[in-house]
Formats: C-alpha cells, sequence, structure tokens
C-alpha cells in the first residue's frame, strides 16, 4: 500500500468512522474482497467489524476501501422525511400554467457549502424536479463524480412523488459507483456514482438529495466554489448557504443580477452563513451566437482570499521545479533549430513540434498535476501530455533560445469570462505567454492546424493567469486580418449562359486552421467528392475540372485551395436578357434573425473576408444593370462592395469585417440593419442584355 493511499484510507477512518460509528459500511480489502459490515469502530490502527454475534478485528493496512453509500441498510433507515413532496407538487403545477412549454421545472433546489475549522469541508445538495413532459424523464438519471482519493459521497435519498401521491424510494443497492469515464485523451482518479430514480412519472416530481465530505483537501486554507442559480428549465426557487468560521472571511462576487447582491448573514454557534436566495426565474431561450450561460444567468463565486497572492504563492514553487531546463531539453531544442535563420523561425519550429510531436493526452492527480502540470522532460520524454504540459514544455524550451516565455492558465472564451476579482481556480485551459521584444503575445500548442505566430480563436480576450509573474493580462483580439479568408474567382459566361469558374482561396489564423482541418482529414477522393456535392447545389449539369489545395501538413506556407468547373447553361436567359447571380456569393446571418435580443451576440474572435471576382461577359452582350455600391462602416461590421465594368469584363471587390468579437443588447438593432443590408446586397444579380444584330431592331 502507498504511503498516499494509506494517509488518504487514514482520513476515512479516522474522520468518517468517528461519526458515522453504528452505521453498516461495505468494506474492500486489499485482495478486492469485499465484507457487509453491520457495526464498525475504529481504534488504535484497527477496525472493529460486527456482522451478526461476532466481531472481527482488520488492521488498517488490510484495508483498501469503506463505502458507506454502498451499504446494506433498510429502505426505512435510507429514506428520509418526503411530507414536503405533497406541498412541493401543487407549487410545480402553479409554476406549469405560468411555463406550459416546459419540458421540467426545477420547483426547488438548495447547496450548503460548509469550510470546516479543521480545514476540511462538507456540502449537501438536494434538487426537486417536476416532470412536465416525456423528454423530461432522463433526469430521473443521476451522475455524481468524486475523487476517492479526497472525498466520500453519500446519498441521503432519492425518490419520485408520482400523480397519484405515492412515494417510491430508491434501494441502496441500487447504486453504483464505478471509474470515470470522461475519454479516450483524460484519464484521473474520479469515479462516479449512479442511480436512477424508481417510477419517475410526468406529472410528478424527482427528489434526490447528496451529501459530499473532502476529508482530504488539495489545501486546507482554500475554499471556492460557484454557483448558478438559472438555466434551460424554469426555476421555482433556488438557495445556496456557504458556511465559514467566524475567524475566517468569506469573499465573494455577485454576477449577472441588477441589485440585491448582498446575502443575508446569519450567526451560528461556530460559524458565519451567507445565504443567497432566487425566485420564479424563467428559463434561458437560446438565440444564436449568444454568451456562455455563466455570463447571462445570476451567479455566486466565493473564496476565502480576496486576491491571487495566496494561489500564486502555493503554485510558484511547484512550477519552478517543472519549469527546468534539462539537458535532455537543450539537446532537443538545439536539433530543431538547427539552420534557423532567426528568432521567430526558432520559435516556429518549437511551437510547431509541441503542437504535433506531442499527443494530447491528459493525467491529472492531484493539485500540481491539476494546475501545474508535468516537468517539461518528463513531457518531451512521453510525447504526450495536456494543455498544461504542453504549455510548460514550450515555455521551457523557449528559455533556451533566450525567449521569455510563461505557461499561463485562460478560461475560454466559449465558456464564459474568467472570475478574477477573487481568488478561485476558474480556469479550463492553458497557454503559452511569450515576451519578445517588448511586446507581449500567445502561443497555443494544443491545436494542430495553426501556423505561427496564430493561435486557437477561443483564446482571444481571454485573461491570462501567469502564477510565475503574479500577473492577470488579457489576451488581445487580433484584428481581423489575421482570421481572414481571400478568396478570387475569375468567371467566364458564355452565350447561352454556360459558366465557367475558377476558384482560388488563402487563408490565415482560424480560417486557414479550419481548412487545413478538413483537408487533412480527407484523401484526396474525398476532397475532390466534396467539392462536387458543394458544386452539384448549384446545377447538376456541370463538369468540375479541378479540386486541389497545396499540403496541410505543409506549415511553412500560406494554405491554399483551388478549383475549376464549368456550370452549362448555368445563368438564366430570358428573351435578349441573360440574368447572372455569382456561385456562393450569397451571405447570410442566423445571429439577426430574431427581432429583438435578450443577449449580447458573442462571436469566436474577429474576422474578415474579401472576394475578388473578374467576370468575362460574351462579346454578343452588354451591361444592362451592375448592382450599386454599398458601404457600411460601425464599430461591429465594416463592408464594402463595387462593381465596376472595363469593356468587357465585370471587376468586383468586395470586403466584409468583424473586428469586434462582442456586439452589445443596446447596439442589436442598428447591427441589424446593417447586416440585413449586406445580405440583401450579396443577392442582387447582375443584368445582361443582347446586342443588336445589324439590320435587326433591337
Amino acid at each position: 500500500m502507498n504511503k498516499y493511499h494509506s494517509f488518504a484510507l487514514l482520513c476515512i477512518l479516522t474522520i468518517l468512522i468517528a461519526s458515522a460509528t453504528g452505521n453498516t459500511a461495505v468494506i474492500t480489502m486489499t485482495d478486492d474482497s469485499s465484507i457487509a459490515a453491520e457495526q464498525i469502530e475504529y481504534a488504535d490502527n484497527t477496525l472493529s467489524v460486527v456482522i451478526g454475534s461476532e466481531t472481527t478485528r482488520i488492521n488498517r493496512n488490510e484495508i483498501k476501501n469503506i463505502s458507506f453509500t454502498a451499504q446494506t441498510r433498510t429502505t426505512e433507515v435510507f429514506a428520509t422525511d418526503s411530507a414536503d413532496l405533497a406541498e412541493i407538487l401543487p407549487k410545480a403545477q402553479e409554476l406549469l400554467q405560468k411555463y406550459p412549454d416546459a419540458q421540467s421545472i426545477l420547483v426547488t433546489e438548495e447547496g450548503n457549502y460548509q469550510h470546516r475549522k479543521d480545514g476540511t469541508n462538507l456540502s449537501r445538495y438536494r434538487c426537486v424536479t417536476y416532470l412536465a413532459q416525456d423528454e423530461s424523464l432522463w433526469e430521473a438519471q443521476i451522475s455524481l463524480s468524486f475523487d476517492p482519493n479526497r472525498e466520500t459521497i453519500r446519498v441521503l435519498h432519492a425518490r419520485s412523488y408520482t400523480p397519484d401521491g405515492a412515494v417510491h424510494v430508491l434501494s441502496p443497492d441500487q447504486i453504483k459507483i464505478s471509474k470515470g469515464t470522461s475519454g479516450s485523451v483524460y484519464f484521473d482518479q474520479y469515479q462516479d456514482l449512479s442511480f436512477t430514480i424508481p417510477e419517475a412519472a410526468v406529472g410528478g416530481l424527482i427528489d434526490y438529495c447528496y451529501e459530499t465530505e473532502e476529508f482530504n483537501p488539495f489545501d486546507r486554507n482554500l475554499f471556492q466554489g460557484r454557483f448558478y442559480f438559472q438555466g434551460s428549465q424554469p426555476v421555482g426557487e433556488s438557495v445556496l448557504r456557504v458556511s465559514v468560521p467566524h475567524d475566517k472571511s468569506l469573499h465573494y462576487v455577485v454576477q449577472n443580477v441588477a441589485s440585491g447582491t448582498a446575502p443575508e448573514k446569519t450567526e451560528a454557534v461556530d460559524s458565519i452563513i451567507y445565504t443567497w436566495k432566487f425566485t420564479d426565474l424563467p428559463p434561458v431561450i437560446s438565440e444564436p451566437s449568444m454568451p456562455a450561460y455563466r455570463n447571462i444567468v445570476p451567479a455566486v463565486y466565493y473564496s476565502l482570499h480576496k486576491d491571487f497572492t495566496y494561489v500564486h504563492e502555493k503554485l510558484r514553487p511547484m512550477f519552478e521545479k517543472r519549469f527546468q531546463l534539462t539537458e535532455a531539453v537543450k539537446e532537443k531544442v538545439n536539433e530543431l533549430i538547427e539552420g534557423a535563420s532567426n528568432v521567430h523561425e526558432k520559435i516556429s519550429r518549437l511551437y510547431q513540434f509541441c503542437q504535433k510531436e506531442i499527443r494530447y493526452i491528459s493525467i491529472k492527480g492531484n493539485l500540481a498535476s491539476n494546475q501545474v502540470g508535468h516537468p517539461a522532460e518528463d513531457t518531451l520524454k512521453n510525447r504526450y501530455g495536456d494543455c498544461t504540459d504542453k504549455g510548460m514544455l514550450l515555455a521551457t524550451m523557449l528559455k533556451h533560445i533566450g525567449v521569455e516565455a510563461y505557461p499561463v492558465g485562460v478560461r475560454t472564451n466559449d465558456t464564459g469570462r474568467a472570475v478574477r476579482d477573487i481568488a478561485i481556480f476558474d480556469d479550463n485551459h492553458c497557454i503559452t505567454e511569450v515576451h519578445l521584444d517588448g511586446r507581449i503575445f500567445y502561443l497555443d500548442s494544443t491545436a494542430t492546424d495553426y501556423r505561427y505566430p496564430y493561435f486557437r480563436p477561443d483564446n482571444h480576450e481571454a485573461v491570462a493567469d501567469n502564477t510565475m509573474l503574479g500577473t492577470l493580462k488579457q489576451v488581445p483580439l487580433p484584428p481581423p486580418e489575421d482570421n481572414a479568408a481571400h478568396i478570387t474567382r475569375k468567371i467566364e459566361l458564355s452565350a447561352d449562359g454556360t459558366t465557367r469558374i475558377e476558384f482560388e482561396s488563402t487563408q490565415n489564423g482560424s480560417t486557414e486552421s479550419s481548412f487545413r482541418s478538413a483537408a487533412r482529414n480527407l484523401k484526396a477522393e474525398e476532397y475532390e467528392k466534396q467539392i462536387r456535392e458543394q458544386v452539384s447545389a448549384l446545377t447538376a449539369d456541370y463538369v468540375l475540372e479541378l479540386a486541389t489545395h497545396t499540403d496541410p501538413l505543409d506549415f511553412n506556407t500560406q494554405f491554399k485551395a483551388r478549383s475549376a468547373y464549368t456550370l452549362n447553361r448555368f445563368a438564366t436567359k430570358s428573351g435578349r436578357y441573360m440574368i447572372f447571380a455569382i456561385p456562393f456569393f450569397e451571405m447570410g446571418f442566423a445571429e439577426v434573425s430574431l427581432e429583438k435580443r435578450r443577449y449580447n451576440i458573442e462571436y469566436g474572435t474577429s474576422r474578415l473576408r474579401t472576394d475578388q471576382v473578374e467576370i468575362k461577359i460574351p462579346a454578343s452582350f452588354t451591361v444592362k444593370y451592375l448592382p450599386p455600391a454599398l458601404r457600411v462602416q460601425s464599430p461591429y461590421v465594416e463592408f464594402e462592395v463595387i462593381y465596376d465594368q472595363q469593356g468587357d469584363s465585370i471587376n468586383i471587390k468586395r470586403k466584409l469585417a468583424f473586428p469586434r468579437r462582442i456586439v452589445p443588447v443596446a447596439d442589436y438593432n442598428s447591427f441589424k440593419q446593417d447586416l440585413e443590408k449586406i445580405a440583401h446586397a450579396s443577392k442582387q444579380k447582375i443584368f445582361l442584355e443582347e446586342k443588336a444584330t445589324e439590320g435587326v431592331k433591337p
């Protein structure tokens, strides 16, 4: 038995058994055999187990685990008082009248989070949900994740209340505990406790309550959390209670609440209890390109620490220990940069190595691996690691070429703004912060299709937490030119409407990454098939001549795609007139499809698209009508399109840029009008008129 596991088990024995003496439990031995005990007592490293009339003593070194959730108890003992369900059901039915389309209603929930004097933590959560439609029955399937080395979890009750007033209680033997499954590239020590609430029925309630005890916290001076009070279902009542000892201060941030952010404070015997309560919350109705939920719903974040000083001081030595430029790392860097002509070429090579040669696999086990990752040399030797490991390795490699760099934590913008007002672990990603020539820029080696110096758009405008320097800096939003697609089309029209098109596109930034990724995952014949499907959507009568692209694995050149095809009799003929719409020129904007919006529009990043079109018209036709030029200029969108005729050629230049990531609700109407103008302009057609032949009047 390793030292850490032994320590964790000792904590279970001393903390839990002391408070649970007399309760039954399932004891798992080191040989994986199990014992169902009716009563247990612990003293002097020995567990006294009562089974029937006999008492057996077991040394703690022989014990692998003790489960109080898998215990064999009678239904009467397992079930707590359910009298309040008869009062809750009418409240649910009243809410249903207000929200008749709801699939389910969260009638009441209560979260209680307690930080004890000894630094351990205890939480209890109860949730009562009304099932309004068949689609909500899945909510009776409950899965709870926990770390068995740090936590124990105990179901206090789980039951359904059917429309006829009957209560159906979950039996303890229906609870399953299994190894957590989070994907093929994620490995941690978490386990899942799962069960299905019996006899759940439409028109009834499901009610469950569980308790989690963190007996072995990462750090007994850390206590933090978050609680959200609204979601996709209506909420009758949502209550959060947080309690800390009198000698500790609780710092909190309340977001997305217009007023009344101060909690109710209650003096208890050994603690202060902070209570937030929200009632009658409507469901969040989804909108196109809306913000993450945490940016729009009422939320409370809390921590024992007002700023990041303690957290940084705790983590900094761990970073420094892993941020070591060893001989193995130096040797690999020297190999990779050999022959590079300048520092940016060196950075590019190291960036590509960490992107492509270090496989993404996440292995987590404790505070160090969760927040700091593994030593750079370990990641290099293993050739795998998660975002933290990759960020650490790249920063260490850059150190060898004299470039100052650090792994920094961010919360990606697609998951909402990170809380930085108080000290909580609120990052879900790690990137690399580079200091070079008096400026700071960022790289993300988790994405394999980005050419230096570009990086993932979900990092843009995130706030980077640099533990080693103790700084918080916002990742800049790149200009639209750094996320651009440049498209050229050469079009030749024939007198019968047949249209031949030569297409070419180049990209950079996130747009280029998307093209590279798609091309990398398709065989040549599959790519051609994809182009055929796109062209055939215009007309079934076509000939594809070319569909190719540059090597998506060549990061030394900009990615380029080319195609050529002929659309037979594509342009519409009407008497002496030909009506022509440029293929794939029309634009649509789903984000402004609503008459009004409740929430901001949030894009992933800035972006730019340019189109240059040259149309060669038939010698027997003249231009009858060209769409007018249009120019739109605002803080959120820049657009210009110009049609110009030169002899038998029509030249079109178009530019569309979104320089900002967020469009506030206050500016939605004007933004909507601008995009609708642009969409309308993109649908305009070109009219040609056939020249009169000699001796024939037009």
